[in-house]
């Protein structure tokens, strides 16, 4: 009976933003879903902070993407902008470094979004399940306005 019940993890808005559903972006890798499913957002700040508590696996050289893997196994990918990776860094300020243990809420980086709105890059941001043959994304909450910290999907383990 006990395995009827799978835990749901909550992911949180890295930002305050408006979210989407993944197969709306502009960019074929991510609306085909070929990284993972979960959900973007259209920023509307630049501070990026922790939407799981978990370990940093990985920041970008570039700073543009940073993954996170929760204790239940979660790798979750928060890429801000689309193309942003071709600035090499700039525009970028990353606070957080790999290994380091985060708590949802904690800064992960800073985005200089007026720096990328001047250059007319699509700040749409996928926050992404990296591992989406493990966990199911479920509960998303699409088309509205949410603050940073809000839940915008659940994860179950399949």
């Amino acid at each position: 009976m006990l395995g009827i019940f799978k835990k749901k993890i909550s992911v949180c808005a890295p930002f305050d933003g408006r979210t989407m559903d993944m197969t709306e972006v502009r960019d074929p890798v991510f609306a085909q879903l070929m990284m993972g499913d979960g959900c973007a957002l259209i920023p509307a700040s630049g501070d990026v902070l922790a939407p799981v508590s978990g370990r940093v696996e990985l920041v970008a050289g570039t700073g543009h993407a940073i993954c996170l893997k929760t204790e239940e196994g979660l790798e979750l990918m928060i890429h801000y902008g689309i193309d942003t990776v071709k600035f090499a860094g700039k525009g970028f300020e990353v606070k957080a470094a790999v290994g380091q243990q985060v708590r949802v809420g904690d800064l992960l980086c800073h985005a200089d979004m007026d720096f990328f709105k001047k250059q007319g890059v699509d700040l749409t941001s996928p926050i992404l399940v990296l591992d989406s043959n493990q966990f199911a994304v479920v509960n998303k909450q699409l088309g509205k306005d949410v603050t940073a910290g809000e839940p915008i999907f659940s994860v179950v383990r399949k």
